[in-house]
């Protein structure tokens, strides 16, 4: 990503070391508080980037006990995470979408290009496809972008279907934050000066 080209050596070695650290019990509900640390950590990250993000093949088919948009019943892989516009495929095929995702008000992210973020629910430890353990995938892929995955305390109070965050790295997690909200403002800079010039033009013209 980007902000990562901003970044110190040392910067980007405690960013390996884990600013967030997510602890869940469930594998599903491990992987839906990857998905909430990443929007902690980047909070105006774009659909494109967490896309690239959290690659497709770390989770590339659905089980087979249940009939979806995705592998192995299509050719389409079952990711990660996948965007809102899922719902009306699944209406439209008589498909549950609670099944194969999360839905809840409290379960979903919204990008900051306004995409809706629906995480995929289910998380085999011998995918369908590939026979990997599917969060496992997750976990190693997402530890160099600052996110650490703790096992899970049984001596701590948790309720069933929760996951817990926890920021190791105050400092890092600001920094990161501040260098994607001066992207953002560039950028928001640029198209209000676009706007301007058209407008400009447009006057000088009549």
């Amino acid at each position: 990503m980007k902000v990562h080209e901003r970044l110190t050596a040392e910067q980007k070695n405690q960013l390996i070391r884990g600013v967030i650290e997510v602890e869940g019990k469930a594998m599903n509900r491990t992987a839906l508080g990857i998905v909430a640390a990443v929007f902690r950590l980047y909070p105006t990250i774009t659909f494109k980037e967490l896309k690239e993000l959290l690659p497709d093949h770390l989770n590339p088919s659905a089980p087979k006990n249940f009939k979806s948009l995705f592998k192995p019943y299509t050719d389409r892989p079952y990711g990660v995470v996948q965007p809102g516009s899922i719902r009306a495929e699944c209406l439209q095929q008589g498909l549950d979408l609670n099944a194969t995702h999360f839905t809840e008000p409290n379960e979903v992210f919204r990008t900051a290009d306004g995409v809706e973020v629906l995480v995929s629910r289910s998380w085999e430890s011998k995918d369908t496809e590939t026979g990997e353990n599917d969060l496992q995938n997750l976990i190693q892929h997402i530890a160099p972008y600052g996110i650490r995955v703790t096992s899970f305390d049984s001596n701590k109070p948790f309720k069933r279907g929760e996951y817990h965050l926890e920021v190791i790295n105050p400092n890092l997690l600001a920094i990161l934050q501040k260098n994607r909200k001066q992207s953002l403002i560039r950028w928001l800079l640029f198209i209000l000066l676009l706007i301007l010039s058209s407008a400009t033009g447009y006057f000088l013209a009549q």
